[in-house]
């Protein structure tokens, strides 16, 4: 769908396209290089630990090797942009953007689009900015009656005129179509627009300091911003939401950094006439990743600043969790399916198309891990003579590759709590503190300092164990995702719930169904096939760490009154 405004704003200078120096077919030849050596690599430490003596091995030894070479390009991938986000000084913060005039005259649009999932006092909120010329556009794709009436009467109770109400007549092209909708039929005389989630609020300044950062460099298109979560009452929201934050930072960062900053999807102000020269939004479940390769294609940019701030809800539970990860698997599949030859567009970098490409088949390594090992696992202990001996698993140096690569997301959060930014640490520093003192009541300074820093790697150390579970447990649920969009059932755009799950443990089992089925499945075939349940250990491990989350992370956090000090 090509998104055209005659009646609208003019759109601003259009950049040069990129023009194709660099070789087409460079990007993906490096890749498939560095893919074929890294899984010679890892054929050759499988057979030297377990040489092929059998068919079996012959035939799942190779498939097992791909799989952890292509986890190993992921793993690099993330801990490069994570090394590239280590720079004191962001390329985004510069003189150039507070030089410049206020932007009095553009029109901007905030548009929230909603889905039975609206929110009225984030958008009050959100409405109270510095910069003038702001309209509030609520795309409400609501289907029942109580959410619209709540549209409808908020929209009712502000200044007349201060809040729009679009609506479709279907709700086709995902959460793309209903911004196109608004960009085809509604934006005339709209220079730039906000996207907002619904549960998603911005400060005061956010639109003024944007327009800044969009008139002071040319070629800029997308003006995206750093997103937060909210504290939240649950064990959950409580445990990760600071890995969110960090992880989200870290990978923005870092790209912006390497020169390839990326749209988020919300918590971004984007030029119109940008828009329109790139079709509007392409209509796909992943619509944040699409957009940047069609701007990019076409020599706009994404600009990143980490000062523009905007606060949203963390995923509430272990539920919401593999919903938002269910949406992005299915979605890096579609969008896969559709950008074929993104590794030899010529019209991007070859820095983008690595990272894109590598980004959204991440998903799909971690399935090919979960489906290849499994299947070597059954060789391997099938060869080791079943029940009557042990199966080894994988050599040390492959494990402890992957488990290090693996842990690169968790890095910025483990970090930031091993320098005691955690409250938690608390409490491990005051279990070290009793340790270390014994019957003591004061306490040296050189163990006090010990105390600390003993305090707070427990904390890292419990958070990486946490998080690296959390990850792991998630192989079912990306596994069935991708096998949905092969099937050819398509991508899904579903909203992440909001409201907590039931934390009770029938729930839990209920709802996390697909992983005990697989752990089932796994059982019977390791027992029939081997005489051991050894080999079904990662799918057993997969579904016990799942309903453990699923049982415990939705619970409320108990909150501690606060104690009274004697009076004197």
């Amino acid at each position: 769908m090509v998104i055209t405004g005659p009646d609208g704003p003019p759109p601003r200078p259009r950049p040069a396209a990129p023009a194709g120096t660099s070789s087409a077919v460079l990007p993906a030849l490096s890749l498939t290089l560095a893919w074929g050596g890294l899984a010679a690599l890892a054929w050759l430490a499988l057979a030297a630990a377990a040489p092929p003596s059998t068919p079996a091995l012959w035939m799942t030894t190779p498939p097992a090797a791909g799989a952890i070479a292509a986890a190993w390009l992921v793993g690099a991938r993330a801990a490069l942009v994570l090394l590239a986000s280590c720079r004191r000084r962001h390329p985004s913060v510069g003189s150039r953007a507070r030089a410049t005039r206020p932007d009095l005259d553009s029109v901007v649009a905030l548009l929230y689009p909603t889905a039975d999932d609206f929110r009225a006092d984030v958008v009050r909120r959100s409405m109270r900015q510095s910069h003038r010329r702001v309209r509030t556009v609520i795309l409400d794709d609501s289907r029942t009656g109580a959410a619209r009436a709540a549209v409808d009467a908020f929209a009712a109770g502000c200044a007349p005129g201060s809040v729009e109400i679009v609506r479709r007549a279907d709700r086709r092209g995902f959460k793309a179509g209903n911004l196109n909708n608004y960009l085809r039929n509604h934006a005339d005389g709209v220079d730039a627009v906000v996207i907002l989630d619904a549960d998603q609020e911005i400060g005061p300044d956010f639109v003024g300091t944007a327009l800044r950062h969009l008139r002071a460099y040319r070629g800029v298109a997308v003006v995206q911003g750093e997103i937060r979560s909210r504290r939240g009452g649950t064990r959950f929201v409580r445990d990760f939401r600071g890995m969110f934050d960090a992880h989200l930072r870290a990978m923005s960062a870092g790209r912006s950094a390497l020169g390839i900053a990326t749209f988020a999807g919300r918590g971004a102000l984007l030029d119109v006439g940008a828009l329109r020269a790139a079709g509007g939004f392409p209509e796909v479940v992943a619509e944040d990743a699409a957009l940047t390769l069609e701007l990019a294609a076409r020599g706009y940019t994404v600009r990143y600043v980490p000062d523009l701030v905007s606060v949203e809800d963390a995923p509430t539970d272990y539920t919401a969790f593999t919903t938002q990860l269910g949406k992005f698997t299915e979605g890096a599949m579609q969008l896969l399916g559709r950008k074929g030859g993104l590794l030899f567009d010529s019209r991007l970098r070859p820095a983008r198309r690595l990272d894109v490409f590598v980004d959204l088949a991440s998903p799909l390594v971690g399935a090919a891990m979960t489906v290849s090992l499994f299947p070597l696992a059954l060789a391997l202990a099938a060869a080791a003579g079943g029940g009557a001996g042990r199966a080894p698993g994988l050599p040390l140096p492959l494990g402890a590759s992957l488990g290090i690569l693996g842990a690169v997301p968790l890095l910025p959060e483990a970090l930031r709590r091993m320098r005691g930014r955690d409250r938690r640490q608390g409490r491990w520093q005051g279990r070290s503190q009793g340790r270390l003192r014994g019957r003591s009541h004061r306490l040296s300074t050189v163990t006090s300092v010990a105390a600390s820093v003993v305090g707070s790697t427990l904390a890292a150390i419990s958070f990486l164990v946490r998080g690296a579970a959390l990850y792991a447990s998630v192989a079912v649920v990306a596994l069935r995702a991708v096998l949905r969009v092969a099937a050819g059932n398509g991508a899904r755009f579903v909203v992440t719930p909001k409201e907590n799950a039931d934390p009770g443990l029938r729930s839990s089992l209920r709802r996390r169904r697909p992983e005990l089925a697989a752990a089932s499945a796994a059982l019977v075939a390791a027992v029939l096939l081997t005489g051991t349940v050894a080999p079904a250990g990662i799918f057993c491990a997969v579904a016990v760490t799942a309903v453990g989350y699923s049982w415990l992370g939705g619970r409320p956090v108990r909150r501690r009154p606060a104690r009274r000090r004697p009076r004197s």
